[in-house]
């Protein structure tokens, strides 16, 4: 019988991990703040999980804790001693951009459209302006987008048994439904030229005496022919040394110019009718967002010294919020409220399941999260969009099932290395974008200061490279405070003229272990 119930709970388990290896991909990745001192080691702790973070991380390892050993040598991490443990707190919070959304936004919100009537485009700084604009414009896509993480705990552990609380959240956004169809300036393309012209005179430039050097002939041909004028050749000796200047200052990368091009081109081509105008410009800004409390209950159960598996069951209340403004309608303030109040809750259930297996100096771990992938419900809203009724659909939010394999090294009991690997890739709020890490970690343990250090890197995406993880642990008696952080390595993104690591992440935590 027992060799039955051993069977069979393997049987169960495995199930349970191939259901979630078949499910489709879904909206949103709630493991990046799942605990410090995983996160301070890269993240790669489900092979040594310890104390209440088993609720959270491997509920497989509560089958170890509180439990007589026949064999002292597997219990690498002295996981028969854990009688209880509480973390009261652990609160983290995380930040990654792709692409260049943070330049785009700082441009695109600068624009002040007085500046595109007839007359204007002798002032440098408008021309410079207008081909910031055209960049911009041209170059967005889907990968440049913001997501914003943040997760405060509390979990128990007494024997087997595991239970707490626990809130996260996530939001993203990014530039949607570019619009390259109206594009075109208050004034015709003569006029555009004529202008141009005046302004390079003005400035000592064309006169058949400027040398080109960013123009392709392609694209000195396409936008003399745009401007159709006789004032086109200065015009493009104009845009061109306007264009060389952006990118020697950094504000428009060589590798964009081409989309900048071709953006100013269809500017100039739209210009002079009676619409298509920028200022009737539907390019628009999504945001997502995630809101989620939840109660957890686990229970870790040890066939042997070597086996244990364990299952975390959760009640999920989740609330989901969308918008999406304009980047051009003077009524975002009044949407972005509406939509604030327009946010849907409902309630759904998680399972998370686990097994690990220890051998004197190694640990294994095989854990799955949010296998039966719990959904929350979306909405539709009606916004007003320079007068007009427009509706925005949010879609249902899941949480996508992930499967870790774990592996922990553990030559001496203070000293560990360990790596964990992501099966799956799980989607984020952002479009398009999945996660899948794969990271390495080591805590060195001095007795009142542990030592952790790791990287891991999102394999399934290939924006940001290897992010270095590091933390501090301090044990006084039964009291433990832990601090951790992350930041992408040589990896920035520009926002109003200050560069910041394109992903970072900062955590915390108290507990007491008995």
């Amino acid at each position: 019988m027992n060799h039955f119930l051993k069977r069979t709970a393997g049987s169960v388990f495995f199930g349970l991990m191939l259901m979630s290896a078949v499910s489709v991909r879904a909206a949103i990745d709630d493991l990046g703040l799942a605990d410090i001192r995983g996160g301070a080691m890269g993240g790669a702790d489900s092979a040594m999980v310890t104390g209440a973070s088993a609720v959270k991380v491997n509920p497989a390892a509560l089958g170890f804790m509180s439990r007589s050993n026949s064999n002292d040598r597997v219990d690498n991490q002295q996981l028969s001693e854990q009688y209880v443990g509480w973390s009261f707190l652990d609160v983290g919070a995380e930040a990654s951009f792709t692409g260049d959304l943070g330049a785009y936004l700082e441009q695109l919100g600068g624009i002040d459209f007085s500046r595109y009537e007839l007359g204007s485009l002798g002032n440098v700084d408008n021309v410079r302006s207008l081909i910031e604009i055209a960049g911009a414009l041209g170059n967005i896509n889907e990968q440049d987008t913001i997501i914003v993480g943040a997760s405060a705990s509390t979990t128990m552990q007494i024997g087997h048994f595991g239970t707490g609380f626990r809130v996260f959240g996530q939001i993203g956004g990014w530039i949607n439904d570019l619009d390259l169809l109206n594009l075109g300036l208050n004034m015709a393309a003569s006029q555009i030229a004529d202008e141009l012209q005046s302004a390079a005179q003005m400035e000592g430039i064309g006169g058949g005496t400027y040398i080109r050097s960013i123009l392709t002939p392609d694209q000195q041909a396409a936008l003399s022919s745009a401007l159709s004028s006789a004032a086109a050749g200065d015009a493009v000796d104009y845009i061109d040394a306007k264009l060389q200047q952006l990118v020697d200052e950094g504000k428009i990368d060589q590798n964009q110019v081409s989309a900048a091009v071709d953006t100013l081109r269809q500017t100039i081509e739209a210009s002079g009718g009676v619409s298509g105008y920028l200022s009737d410009n539907q390019t628009s800004i999504t945001g997502r967002g995630f809101f989620a409390a939840e109660i957890p209950i686990s229970y870790g159960y040890a066939f042997n010294d070597n086996f244990s598996i364990g299952l975390t069951a959760k009640a999920i209340f989740g609330q989901v919020y969308g918008t999406q403004v304009w980047a051009f309608n003077d009524d975002n303030e009044n949407i972005l409220q509406d939509s604030l109040d327009s946010s849907k809750g409902s309630v759904s259930f998680g399972l998370d399941a686990a097994m690990m297996y220890r051998i004197p100096k190694f640990q294994f771990a095989l854990t799955g999260y949010n296998l039966n992938k719990p959904s929350f419900d979306g909405y539709t809203q009606e916004v007003t969009v320079n007068g007009t009724p427009t509706q925005i659909t949010v879609p249902d939010v899941t949480l996508d099932p992930q499967i870790t394999f774990g592996a922990a090294w553990i030559p001496v009991r203070r000293f560990a290395l360990t790596t964990d690997y992501d099966l799956l890739k799980t989607g984020t709020l952002l479009r398009g974008y999945d996660v899948q890490r794969l990271a390495f970690g080591s805590e060195l343990d001095l007795s009142i200061i542990q030592l952790r250090l790791g990287t891991y890197k999102n394999i399934a995406e290939s924006d940001i490279g290897w992010v270095l993880t590091g933390g501090l642990g301090f044990q006084a008696w039964a009291l433990s405070f832990d601090l951790g952080a992350a930041v992408s390595i040589d990896d920035t993104v520009e926002y109003d003229g200050v560069n910041y690591p394109r992903t970072a992440m900062v955590q915390l935590a108290i507990g007491l272990d008995f």
